[in-house]
């Protein structure tokens, strides 16, 4: 159930730049440009710190001096500003390179200004969006160590644990968040998130009871979470209620026959009780809603050996390859495929 299990994790993952966290980058936006705009000193005297310096009156070059140097500021944090809002403009289109080089130009012109926080955890999310989990990781575990309270930054590290199989530290994560007094009083969805990071990380655990507690919570407070519906019907199999995992998913699947969560998982489940012939229909409707995801049609033809169609398998696995899968990494299916 691997394959399905990720895909709700990415799923969660997506919503970073769901229509609701576009609205949250807004909300980002304007608490940046309220922290950028430094205030300027207006001090009429100087001291002079070598040794045996003095306080002195001003001079004309002084005030060039220090006029040259608000200018730069000025500049800076206009061009600060501007840079940010082009880089959340380009996350709302996904031109991933350009939001991070805007970012990152942002975080060298004002290095110490009070918003980077938020630029630093937007630049984390681009490294998820783009599968570099290590690298998101260590992004984020330093912010955690600088601002321990952004607990933005701490659900998405929990979520990032889950990708790296670091299951136990996702769990932590989502703990802290969880029995977080100050964040019970807020978004419950937020808080829905942190118990669905943990119930997929119990469920890689194999803590099925545990996992389906949590899950049971979310559809309580949310009936149309998609995410912990099917997470809750895939630990139902676990818990060797296969019939009714497949009616729960069948039910979603009548409300969504395109859902790709659901067909996945039914496919994953069908696969697993050697119900091949369903779990081939279920891909080729995958298939048909993503022709271009090679890893669909690398589990097409996994299923299709299964079946004895060792040719369609073949020309699955080919297209696979075509579109970027590395032939070694299914080499072992092309070897099922050789007729004896």
């Amino acid at each position: 159930m691997r394959h399905a299990i990720d895909s709700l994790i990415v799923s969660t993952e997506l919503d970073n730049y769901s229509p609701f966290m576009q609205s949250i980058m807004y909300k980002k936006i304007t608490l940046l440009l309220f922290l950028i705009l430094p205030a300027f000193s207006s001090a009429q005297t100087i001291i002079e710190l070598k040794p045996g310096g003095s306080v002195r009156a001003k001079t004309i070059e002084d005030y060039k001096a220090e006029q040259k140097m608000k200018e730069r500021e000025e500049a800076d944090s206009l061009q600060y500003a501007d840079n940010l809002l082009r880089a959340f403009n380009a996350l709302h289109t996904d031109s991933l390179a350009e939001a991070e080089r805007l970012f990152e130009e942002s975080l060298r012109l004002r290095p110490h200004a009070p918003g980077n926080y938020i630029i630093r955890h937007n630049l984390a999310l681009i490294d998820l969006a783009r599968g570099q989990y290590i690298r998101a990781e260590k992004k984020l575990t330093e912010l955690i160590q600088t601002v321990p309270n952004y607990y933005d930054a701490r659900l998405t590290r929990a979520k990032t644990y889950l990708q790296l199989d670091r299951a136990r530290e996702a769990i932590q994560d989502a703990e802290t968040l969880l029995n977080t007094d100050e964040l019970k009083y807020q978004s419950h969805d937020y808080l829905r998130q942190a118990r669905f990071v943990r119930a997929s990380a119990r469920y890689r655990l194999r803590q099925y009871p545990d996992a389906r507690a949590d899950l049971r919570r979310i559809l309580e407070e949310d009936p149309q979470n998609l995410n912990a519906a099917v997470l809750e019907a895939l630990t139902l199999h676990q818990l060797g209620q296969t019939q009714e995992a497949l009616n729960r998913l069948n039910l979603l699947l009548t409300r969504d026959p395109k859902s790709v969560d659901v067909l996945l998982a039914r496919a994953e489940l069908h696969t697993s009780l050697k119900q091949y012939a369903l779990a081939r229909a279920d891909y080729d409707q995958l298939i048909e809603l993503h022709p271009n995801d090679p890893t669909l049609r690398t589990d097409r033809a996994r299923t299709l050996i299964n079946l004895g169609e060792k040719s369609a398998a073949r020309r699955d696995l080919d297209r696979a390859i075509e579109l970027g899968l590395p032939r070694g990494s299914v080499q072992s299916l092309y070897n099922l495929t050789r007729t004896k």
